[in-house]
């Protein structure tokens, strides 16, 4: 997992010779795609794909903080950590309780897994999970210093040292390049490095496999989760609700409306956020796009939001931009239906009115908003997603207090800044336009393990 590697700058590496062992190893045995990550886009959610097979949405895991209406009107939950989550810090911990149970992870199937650096680890036996107590030190290093190669250093000594037991799966997670590209900007020469340490780990793990004579038996797939955009600007969104006359909580401050907040602001790699509001029958409910018009043309008036959505009376979602107003919603055949009520929120032109998944997929995926139709459906099946959900314009975040240190590129968002990451896999792939969501049916399936009955994507050999 490069995490927040971007297609674009990858591309470029690989074309003038600088990932050497990735284009040996893999590309030259096998593929490589621009693919299309999920809403939103960010670390977390976007790793549950890869390691559940579905979309964050329907695994309750709508961003990296929320906010749960039911629990927070609970009063016998008001002590409870169930009410609403931050993953940043020791709450990261949560995660795997936090996410839906209904389908099994990759660690749950393999049965000689190793986790390296991920916090979504459930099925992980204990001792395979190589980074349990130690991954929250690395974070906080990764974040707060400028000393990530060494942490992406650690993460590929006990990926090679794990080798050594010819494990049946490894999950491992290089942070170096998301980082530097926060603390710096995507093309900085020291987020360039990230990708080059990667390339070496590649290398290294290819010539270990190779000399004990199981290089060609083994599987590479090397992907990301987001891409990132250099932020110019930081919109207080946060603050923003609060002028506008809400008692909103939010981090890091929680303790701030506490008890009586009438909304909740969550924002998610700073492009993207989930804004709670109050319904007039109180928590019990989500509120309707309907009854939030006031606040959708106030927040529409700000050049930071490009897009919001949210779900109507009926449980359509509804999307607005300044481009223009659509529905969409999935039917009995679990075909997508897309309706345009003025313009079109994304600027698309000529997407059909009713779509079956890959359609949608291949109608959006060369334009600025990749498979957003379909990313904002799935985000609103889950309970935890906010009345509102904000997607930033390309340029700008959402967040622009309590952010130590100040991220000057951010992620999270519809655009494809974000929306588009590079898959490299050393097997040839049936299709061009793939999603992460395909990479969990065809792992197990060139593993030889059956596929489970729940699973969003398609299998792409």
């Amino acid at each position: 997992m490069a995490d927040g590697a971007r297609a674009d700058v990858f591309s470029m590496l690989l074309e003038r010779g600088d990932l050497p062992n990735i284009s040996k190893y893999i590309v030259e045995k096998g593929s490589y795609r621009e693919a299309v990550t999920v809403f939103p886009s960010t670390t977390g959610p976007a790793y549950t794909p890869y390691i559940l097979g579905r979309y964050p949405g329907r695994c309750n895991l709508p961003g990296i903080r929320w906010f749960d209406r039911g629990k927070y009107e609970d009063r016998s939950k008001l002590l409870s950590f169930e009410r609403f989550r931050s993953y940043i810090g020791l709450e990261t911990y949560f995660m795997n309780s936090d996410v839906t149970r209904d389908n099994k992870s990759v660690f749950e199937i393999f049965p000689r897994s190793v986790n390296i650096l991920n916090e979504l680890s459930r099925g992980v036996k204990f001792r395979n999970d190589r980074t349990r107590f130690s991954k929250l030190y690395y974070k906080v290093k990764s974040h707060f210093t400028e000393k990530t190669n060494e942490v992406d250093q650690v993460a590929r000594k006990i990926l090679l040292h794990s080798l050594k037991e010819f494990p049946e799966y490894v999950y491992a997670v290089f942070l170096g390049i998301d980082t530097y590209s926060h603390i710096r900007h995507p093309f900085h020469k020291m987020t360039l490095g990230s990708y080059r340490l990667i390339d070496e780990t590649v290398g290294a793990a290819a010539k270990f496999l190779e000399n004990e004579g199981r290089l060609d038996e083994t599987l590479f797939v090397l992907a990301s989760d987001h891409g990132l955009s250099q932020s110019h600007s930081h919109f207080d969104t946060l603050g923003f609700m609060r002028k506008n006359g809400y008692k909103t909580l939010g981090y890091t401050n929680v303790l701030k409306h506490f008890t009586d907040a009438d909304s909740a602001c969550m924002v998610s790699g700073n492009a993207m956020s989930n804004l709670y509001v109050k319904s007039p029958e109180g928590w019990s409910r989500r509120s309707a796009f309907e009854e939030m018009d006031t606040l959708i043309s106030n927040l529409l008036e700000r050049p930071e939001i490009d897009i919001l959505a949210g779900v109507d009376a009926e449980g359509r979602t509804r999307i607005k931009s300044r481009r223009g107003e659509a529905l969409a919603w999935l039917d009995e055949k679990g075909l997508m239906n897309y309706k345009k009520l003025k313009g079109d929120p994304f600027g698309y032109n000529g997407v059909p009115a009713i779509m079956s998944s890959e359609e949608a997929l291949d109608k959006t995926y060369s334009t600025d908003y990749p498979d957003a139709i379909e990313q904002l459906v799935q985000i609103m099946e889950s309970p935890r997603t906010g009345d509102l959900v904000l997607s930033a314009t390309s340029g700008y975040d959402l967040r622009a207090t309590d952010e130590n240190p100040e991220h000057c590129s951010s992620h999270g968002s519809l655009h494809s800044d974000h929306m588009i990451m590079p898959l490299v896999i050393n097997h040839m792939l049936k299709k061009e336009n793939v999603r992460s969501v395909d990479l969990y049916p065809t792992i197990l399936e060139l593993m030889g393990y059956p596929l489970p009955d729940n699973y969003d994507g398609v299998s792409l050999v």
